[in-house]
């Protein structure tokens, strides 16, 4: 197997890094893994300006007590609790909540949770308190969250879920969405998946994880150079390049690693597809007619449209949410720098002025700012282009890799990969750069790409 020089630079990085992982998503429980829910809901150059990103809403103080343990097995109180650090961390993460500190919750006189006292929880702090139980029956966990306003003393939230054991890490996620549903309108992100690429071996292979990194999973096994994962807009399905027959080709698997479609193409190089808001298209990049230009197949049966004619490279597409425009890179102006064109591949123009040798640019969900990979003395790290006001932001600064940024479904959050610890892994962080988090150790692992 021959893998063709022009892919050292598509994407950035991509060849020089992998790690293990593996999850479900929100969108595709199985009928045998679904845990039930018996709840009720109660343009232009620009200075270089360092801001802000992301809304500014005040956090929600919000107390989570230890999860009640339903029997005497000391497992089962193991398990509650593990149950309970999952959804506060879920909670944590989001954004949207600030966590009660644990010793301020000795000053509760009845903490059993069997009568709440609700200015006792209000006078530590706590606007909002979610009470859990987690208890056995035959094969099945069940998991019981309530949620109480402690301002209207009353319950804004029940819920009770019950799934197979294997399952509960999920089961806590799925509760930790509804919370953040109930008190955001928005719908959570704790029950989405990262896809990404690691080294196995001599071969780079494709894991799917939990957003926070558990459950990794391998879903290809081929021994092969599979790349550049990408999630269709429901969640259900991953295309991705690889060279698991000698020659690339794109292929489409489920989340579990089952064979879809594949799409054999010509050329040396066709990779960085990349998914249409509504499923149809895969926008990606192939040397095909010679030069390496960007593409769309249509998903159904695989009929090509050619987007970019230029003498120039033109690789890593992303489309924006609405589906009119795609942000890719090219170096049709010197050395690569990000575009945008319309997404039948007229009107290209130039994004990124004041930084150099740009790639990987991933459109935000809420359609107003792209993410990318840029060059900086001693390494490259990532920023964000905000497309109204023209401002951009570093949002990493090291002297090491940091690369490939893909947005969370909300918006909120970026995972993207680096070698600052030595070898290639998975990250994420605030959208702002903030709380920095490590998903994966050990190997090399890069190529995040985050589930709708």
């Amino acid at each position: 197997m021959r893998v063709p020089r022009t892919l050292a630079i598509l994407p950035l990085l991509a060849l020089l890094a992998l790690a293990p992982a593996r999850g479900l998503s929100r969108q595709e429980p199985a009928p045998t893994t679904k845990p039930q829910d018996e709840g009720r809901q109660a343009g232009q150059p620009s200075d270089l300006t360092i801001r802000i990103v992301g809304a500014a809403r005040p956090k929600v103080p919000i107390a989570i007590p230890p999860f009640a343990a339903g029997g005497d097995d000391s497992r089962l109180a193991e398990g509650a609790k593990a149950l309970h650090d999952v959804v506060r961390d879920d909670l944590d993460f989001s954004g949207y909540f600030a966590i009660v500190p644990e010793d301020y919750q000795k000053l509760i006189h009845d903490a059993s949770l069997t009568r709440i006292n609700y200015k006792e929880w209000l006078g530590i702090g706590a606007e909002a308190l979610l009470a859990g139980r987690v208890s056995l029956e035959p094969s099945t966990v069940v998991i019981e969250g309530r949620v109480y306003d402690t301002s209207d003393k009353k319950m804004v939230l029940g819920k009770r879920y019950r799934g197979e054991p294997d399952l509960d890490r999920l089961i806590a996620h799925r509760l930790s969405d509804e919370v953040v549903l109930q008190f955001t309108g928005q719908q959570g992100i704790a029950m989405t998946r990262i896809a990404y690429v690691s080294q196995v071996g001599k071969g780079k292979e494709i894991f799917v994880m939990d957003y926070d990194g558990a459950r990794a999973k391998r879903v290809t096994g081929n021994g092969s150079i599979n790349l550049s994962p990408a999630w269709s807009p429901d969640g259900k399905e991953i295309v991705f390049m690889s060279y698991r027959n000698g020659d690339p080709e794109l292929v489409i698997l489920n989340s579990a690693g089952e064979l879809r479609k594949a799409f054999p193409q010509s050329g040396e190089l066709n990779s960085a597809p990349s998914w249409s808001p509504d499923g149809r298209l895969i926008a990606f990049a192939s040397s095909r007619d010679g030069n390496t230009e960007i593409y769309t197949l249509r998903a159904g049966d695989g009929q090509l449209h050619r987007l970019t004619t230029n003498d120039a490279i033109d690789t890593s597409p992303s489309w924006s949410p609405d589906g009119q425009q795609i942000a890719f890179t090219s170096d049709r102006s010197g050395a690569p720098q990000i575009f945008i064109m319309d997404a039948q591949g007229g009107d290209a123009r130039r994004l990124t002025y004041d930084v150099s040798y740009c790639d990987a640019p991933s459109w935000s969900p809420l359609g107003d700012r792209i993410a990318f990979t840029a060059r900086v003395p001693g390494g490259f790290d990532i920023y964000v282009k905000d497309l109204k006001g023209g401002q951009q932001v570093q949002l990493t600064q090291s002297t090491n890799i940091n690369e490939w940024p893909r947005w969370s479904p909300d918006g909120r959050h970026l995972a993207f990969a680096s070698n600052r610890t030595g070898n290639f892994d998975i990250y994420t962080m605030d959208a702002d750069g903030s709380h920095v988090r490590r998903l994966t150790r050990g190997g090399n692992s890069f190529s995040p790409a985050w589930s709708r």
